[in-house]
């Protein structure tokens, strides 16, 4: 299910009720950032071994421009991207819907239920306190591995076993801290309950362009202005 303005607003804190669903935002490029090899197949169990050669990519923040200010996201697909200087809108919608697949080549699709209270976790354990190039690109390695992984465990308790950057559909080459940064943090998800971002964590969908994840409060008057929100506001005090 897609979410609406009126869960949106009220995330920020904001009581204005609106309809809109979608956020327009420029991309301005990586912030701290790293590169490192990773390797994809989206045939691999989660337990299988690849001998396929890594990529080298960019992980790490992406830094995004909404009226005059400037948000951080990070990105849950590998097939797809997007270009600095370049505005995408996108539809807001649960974690658990992204990435999307409208396109074969979007693998592996909608992360579901399971992913997503892994992913929340996540979030709720690291990313406050996320600084410099390493953690970052850690954490969006993490983000792979959940997102990308062929998980066939039915619950998240179950499926943190499954998570390993050196097995399975998504695999990570063994470069710097990277590695066992972002290892650590899989390893830990689950440890003393589940935490959750609740709805202040948000999917942002495109089938042209790099799903995002986006954390929420971002700043009030981008917010309003992207949601419509502004202009109802006016709208209603003028008709009192």
């Amino acid at each position: 299910m897609k979410t609406s303005g009126l869960a949106i607003a009220a995330a920020l804190g904001v009581s204005t009720i609106a309809s809109a669903n979608t956020l327009t935002l420029t991309f301005l490029g990586f912030g701290d950032s790293t590169t490192t090899g990773v390797r994809y197949n989206s045939n691999l169990a989660w337990s299988a071994r690849s001998s396929s050669d890594y990529t080298n990519i960019t992980v790490g923040v992406h830094r995004w421009g909404i009226y005059s200010q400037e948000r951080e996201s990070f990105c849950t697909q590998l097939f797809e991207g997007v270009t600095a200087g370049q505005s995408y809108t996108f539809n807001v919608v649960s974690p658990s819907q992204v990435p999307e697949a409208d396109d074969p080549t979007n693998a592996p699709g909608p992360m579901g239920a399971v992913k997503a209270q892994l992913l929340n976790d996540l979030y709720r354990r690291y990313y406050a306190g996320l600084n410099g190039a390493v953690a970052k690109g850690a954490f969006q390695v993490a983000i792979y591995e959940i997102t990308h992984e062929n998980i066939s465990a039915a619950s998240a308790a179950d499926a943190v076993s499954q998570l390993s950057l050196a097995t399975g559909a998504f695999q990570a080459g063994k470069s710097g801290g990277l590695y066992a940064t972002a290892s650590a943090m899989l390893a830990s998800l689950g440890q003393g309950g589940f935490g959750t971002m609740g709805p202040n964590l948000l999917g942002l969908s495109n089938a042209a362009a790099q799903d995002q994840l986006l954390v929420v409060p971002i700043g009030a008057p981008a917010i309003l202005a992207g949601l419509g929100l502004v202009g109802i506001g006016i709208m209603r005090r003028r008709m009192k």
